[in-house]
């Protein structure tokens, strides 16, 4: 049986609410001519997974799976690995340094522009979460409302790009004083430096939300939407060893299931790894990112789907808001999911 079809039996298996997981491995592990859990779990492969950025409550799944021994039952010795950005991501695994990364599909797509060998095999985030954020007091609700003020922007970030295609097709011509930052923004916002700033929703928005009582968001999505946030992996790797990425794929996306209807779990395994973290914040970004994850599938019946048809219209706004700079085809750059 192909990986696809592995895949597609594990999705669907996920989406069988309170299936034991034994029960799921079965269904995998019954059609795969691969190991037995107890061999693979005696022949452990180290896997590391390069996150997108430091971790986070968004991260939590993956502390939970490897805690409760899911990973290593499939044979994998996971290694989480605290990100740097995508563009980092992008770089080790298309050098074969990582098996695995979480990484936005802006930083992906250039590297397939450059001929980094990736292909995405889950995705998580099937919209933009970028978005303009200021205090309500500013009174900024839409874009129009930014002329004459001062907005906080990373111009090393691909939120860049999505703000000024957002002014593009908002076809405003009024002076806005771009402030350049190296951060998220809530701090600059907190502190009245900028009026506002542009991150993603989840983290810097609700950092501001939180602190301040209440938020002004203006998404991106409003203009224009593409995939986000998934995890990628090296077409060597899938095509070389398609057995190891089927496994972890199972494990991953049945952990994800898992956590988000066991949030309390899921956040103690990530509070294990850092125990230092805003408790308040992260759990209130947990929410959001479930919120973002299951994006009008409060079943979850959809996770880590992705479609051609969603990936063309992807990469066609990628290509209409000048992310990559010439048209390209979502052919063999992604495993089909889909139930």
């Amino acid at each position: 049986m192909s990986w696809p079809d592995l895949a597609d039996c594990a999705i669907r298996a996920i989406c069988l609410r309170g299936l034991p997981l034994v029960l799921f491995g079965t269904c995998v592990i019954a059609l795969a001519p691969s190991k037995a859990p107890a061999e693979a779990a005696h022949l452990s492969e180290h896997v590391a997974l390069r996150l997108n950025f430091l971790p986070g409550a968004e991260h939590a799944f993956l502390y939970l799976g490897r805690d409760k021994g899911w990973y290593a039952k499939e044979g994998i010795d996971l290694d989480v690995i605290a990100g740097q950005g995508s563009t980092v991501a992008v770089k080790t695994v298309g050098s074969g340094e990582d098996q695995f990364a979480i990484a936005d599909t802006a930083s992906v797509a250039r590297g397939w522009e450059a001929g980094v060998p990736l292909v995405y095999v889950a995705m998580l985030l099937k919209s933009t979460p970028t978005a303009v954020f200021s205090l309500p007091s500013k009174n900024i609700q839409t874009l129009s409302d930014l002329c004459g003020k001062r907005l906080g922007i990373n111009l090393k970030s691909t939120t860049a790009e999505q703000y000024r295609a957002m002014i593009r097709l908002a076809r405003l011509t009024c002076a806005i004083d771009e402030v350049p930052m190296n951060s998220g923004g809530s701090k600059e916002v907190l502190a009245g430096l900028v009026d506002a700033a542009v991150n993603f929703s989840y983290t810097d928005g609700l950092r501001v939300k939180l602190k301040n009582g209440s938020v002004n968001i203006i998404p991106a999505r409003q203009y224009f939407d593409f995939f986000s946030l998934g995890i990628i992996t090296n077409q060597r790797l899938l095509s070389d060893n398609p057995h190891l990425v089927s496994r972890f794929v199972k494990v991953s996306l049945a952990s994800l299931d898992y956590a988000l209807r066991n949030k309390d779990e899921a956040l103690a395994a990530f509070i294990k790894i850092t125990p230092n973290a805003d408790v308040t914040y992260e759990s209130a970004k947990f929410d959001a990112f479930k919120e973002l994850l299951t994006d009008n599938d409060t079943g979850g019946v959809s996770l880590g789907e992705q479609t051609m048809g969603q990936w063309n219209a992807s990469l066609k706004a990628l290509f209409d808001i000048g992310i990559i700079q010439a048209p390209m085809s979502a052919q063999g750059k992604f495993i089909p999911l889909a139930h």
